[in-house]
């Protein structure tokens, strides 16, 4: 038997958050920033569409998940509900598991960057610009994709830029007064993180 209306089951939900599109701007006044993830270009991401995971060809920003997970920030899993259904983005309101069409096109649409919401020549800017140059992920998904070729193990030049990028965000958040995963949104997530699906060995950086 098809469904007609959803279930409520929450399978969507404890999946992981959705992308944020530029339809979704406006939410950004009742969504806080802390709440939100930068995934930047070259990223691995889960792709609904291949049922595979899939380096982003552009970075795009996502309601983030709880702890180390992807289940939605916003998810309430006793009540199989939304703490901010009235303010729900686009991806949201578009999905329906029995009928996918609605949500694939939503999904073409155009993503929000982090250029739509920090201006540009700004103290903040100037970070994100920096740690960008600095530690790009296609650098080290390159080196990490390298070493799955042989044998696994984290080599030096990897090590070092992992090492460096924490050390980068460590001193950042001291001197705005937040903590790491707050900031997200502006800087993505550690790039240990990033890389932990390639390989589990990278979840030590978590205690550096």
């Amino acid at each position: 038997m098809t469904l007609s209306t959803c279930r409520r089951c929450g399978t969507c939900c404890e999946k992981g958050g959705p992308a944020l599109h530029e339809a979704d701007k406006g939410l950004l006044e009742h969504i806080p920033m802390k709440d939100v993830v930068c995934l930047r270009r070259g990223e691995l991401a889960f792709d609904p569409r291949t049922q595979s995971l899939q380096p982003l060809p552009l970075e795009l920003m996502k309601i983030r998940g709880k702890g180390a997970g992807w289940e939605c920030v916003y998810f309430l899993p006793r009540e199989k509900s939304c703490s901010v259904y009235g303010h729900r983005p686009l991806e949201c309101r578009s999905l329906f598991c029995a009928d996918t069409d609605a949500i694939h096109k939503a999904m073409a649409e155009p993503t929000l960057t982090r250029e739509d919401i920090v201006q540009k020549g700004s103290g903040l800017w100037t970070c994100i610009e920096e740690h960008e140059n600095s530690f790009s992920v296609t650098e080290a998904l390159g080196l990490a994709k390298a070493e799955q070729d042989c044998a696994g193990a984290i080599c030096s030049e990897l090590d070092d830029l992992i090492r460096r990028e924490i050390h980068f965000r460590r001193v950042l958040a001291e001197k705005v007064g937040a903590k790491d995963e707050d900031l997200w949104a502006y800087f993505g997530r550690p790039l240990w993180l990033a890389l932990l699906p390639l390989n589990p060995e990278f979840s030590r950086y978590d205690q550096v």
